[in-house]
C-alpha cells in the first residue's frame, strides 16, 4: 500500500472512530471453514438437481459474508432518519487469496415517522433487503422482492399493517432490437437486451386472531419493461400475480410455527424466491406453494427445526416441476456453549413433461461449540459429517459443481464456522 493510500486509510478509520460517529451500527452475516469429499479432494455441497434449496447444515462449501454499517443522521422527537448499508462478499473457499469485488446488497435510507398523520409509519427509498420471509434450515426465500426501491410500511389501520412498496429486478437478456446491416441490406434482430422487473407489493401485516396468533396477506403484481426501441422475446411472460397468506404461531411448544400458502401466476410462477422473471423466460401458468416450519422445544436439552415444503408449478409449455421437501434438525444441549446437531433432508423433483422423479436424501451429524444454549446461538463452531445420496432420473449432477455425473452418494466432513450479529 503507497503512502497515499495509507493516509487515506487512517483518515476514514479516524473518522468512523470520532466522537461524532461513535453511534455508527455494524451489524453483519458471515461463514467459513474447510472441507473435504471423500474421493474427489475438496468439500462440494449437495442440492436435488432442478431444486431451488438444498439443506443448509455441513453442506455450504463457499466463504460468504456481509457486512452492514448504518447510522441514524437525524432525530427530532419521534421523527428519525437512519442510513442502512451491506456489503456482501462470496469467494469459492480454495484459498488464501481470493480476489472478489463486492455486491452492493443494500444501501438505503428510512425515515421513521414521517408523517405526523402515521405514527409509526416508515419512508423509506433505495436498495433494501424488504420484509423477506424465509426457511432457514435451506435458505430458502420463498417470499422475498429485494432490491432498487421504495415504499412505506407499517402503516397502523388498527386492526393491523399495510405496507406498500416497488422494486425492481433487471434481467440481463430476454429483449430484442433491430438494426439495419448496410452491408447486407437487411434487418438484423440484436439480441440480449436487458429488461426491468418492477415488482408493486401490497401487505397486510399483524393481525390478531389469538393470543400468540397473527396472519399476514400480501399481493405482489410484477411486470416486464423494455426500453425505447427494444421488444420482449416471443412467448416471454410479459406479467403475473401472486398471493400469500401466512400464519405465525407464537409460543408454540416453547417456539413458533409458520403456515403459508402462496399462489402465483405467470411471470411470478418462477423458482427465482418471488422475483418477477418472465421478460427473460416463458412462465405462462400458474404456482401453488404451501410451507409449514417452525421451532420447537421438546425439553430443556432438546430444541427442533423442521420443515416441509410443496411446489407445483404447471406452465403451459409443459416445462413445470413438482417440488416435494422435508427437513428435520434437532439439537441436544450438552453444555449451555456445547451441543449436537442432526439434520436429515429430503428432497424431490418431478417434471411436468416427462413424469419422471428426481430425488435426494442428505443427512449431516455436527458437534458445536456456540454463543449460548438456544438453536439461533451464534456464532458458532461446528465438525460435521454429511452423507448424501441421490436418484438421478434426469442424468445430471446433484453436486453444486457443474459436470459431475458418475455416483449415486458421497460423504464430506468439515469444521465451518457461522456468524451473525
Amino acid at each position: 500500500m503507497n503512502s497515499k493510500k495509507t493516509l487515506l486509510a487512517l483518515a476514514v478509520t479516524g473518522a468512523i472512530f470520532s466522537s461524532q460517529a461513535f453511534a455508527v451500527d455494524f451489524h453483519g452475516y458471515a461463514r467459513s471453514g474447510i472441507g473435504w469429499t471423500s474421493g474427489s479432494g475438496e468439500q462440494t455441497a449437495f442440492g436435488v438437481n432442478g431444486g431451488g434449496a438444498k439443506y443448509r447444515l455441513g453442506n455450504e462449501a463457499e466463504t460468504y459474508a456481509e457486512f452492514k454499517l448504518g447510522q441514524e443522521l437525524f432525530k427530532d422527537g419521534e421523527k428519525s432518519i437512519y442510513l442502512d448499508s451491506n456489503l456482501a462478499y462470496s469467494v469459492s473457499q480454495q484459498g488464501d487469496w481470493e480476489e472478489t469485488s463486492p455486491a452492493l446488497r443494500e444501501i438505503n435510507v428510512q425515515f421513521k415517522n414521517f408523517a405526523d398523520s402515521l405514527p409509526g409509519a416508515t419512508l423509506w427509498a433505495g436498495k433494501r433487503f424488504y420484509q423477506r420471509h424465509d426457511v432457514h434450515m435451506n435458505d430458502f426465500y420463498y417470499w422475498d422482492i429485494s432490491g432498487p426501491g421504495a415504499g412505506v410500511e407499517n402503516i397502523d389501520l388498527g386492526f393491523g399493517k399495510l405496507s406498500l412498496a416497488v422494486t425492481r429486478n433487471t434481467d440481463a437478456g430476454g429483449a430484442y432490437s433491430w438494426s439495419y446491416n448496410t452491408e447486407t441490406r437487411r434487418w438484423e434482430s440484436n439480441k440480449d437486451k436487458d429488461v426491468s422487473n418492477d415488482v408493486f407489493d401490497a401487505r397486510l401485516a399483524d393481525i390478531k386472531v389469538s393470543e400468540n396468533g397473527r396472519l399476514e396477506f400480501g399481493v405482489d403484481y410484477g411486470r416486464a419493461r423494455t426500453k425505447n426501441g427494444t421488444w420482449l422475446e416471443e412467448n416471454a411472460s410479459k406479467d403475473g400475480f401472486m398471493a400469500t397468506i401466512e400464519h405465525t404461531q407464537g409460543n408454540f411448544f416453547g417456539g413458533f410455527n409458520k403456515f403459508v400458502v402462496q399462489y402465483a401466476t405467470d411471470s411470478m410462477t418462477s423458482w427465482n424466491t418471488g422475483h418477477s422473471q418472465g421478460s427473460s423466460v416463458n412462465n405462462n401458468g400458474k404456482m401453488i406453494r404451501v410451507i409449514d416450519h417452525g421451532v420447537v422445544q421438546l425439553s430443556d436439552k432438546i430444541e427442533t427445526m423442521y420443515a416441509l415444503i410443496y411446489e407445483k408449478t404447471d406452465l403451459d409449455n409443459n416445462q413445470g416441476k413438482t417440488w416435494y421437501s422435508a427437513g428435520i434438525r434437532p439439537m441436544y444441549k450438552w453444555t449451555k456453549t456445547m451441543s449436537t446437531l442432526v439434520e436429515l433432508g429430503y428432497d424431490r423433483i418431478k417434471d411436468q413433461a416427462s413424469g419422471k422423479k428426481n430425488d435426494l436424501t442428505k443427512v449431516t451429524l455436527a458437534q458445536q461449540w456456540q454463543a449460548g444454549d438456544s438453536i439461533w446461538a451464534r456464532p458458532a463452531i461446528r465438525v460435521f459429517g454429511t452423507y448424501a445420496h441421490w436418484n438421478d432420473k434426469f442424468n445430471q449432477s446433484n453436486r453444486t459443481d457443474a459436470g459431475y455425473k458418475a455416483k449415486d452418494g458421497e460423504f464430506v466432513m468439515g469444521v465451518q464456522f457461522e456468524a451473525w450479529w
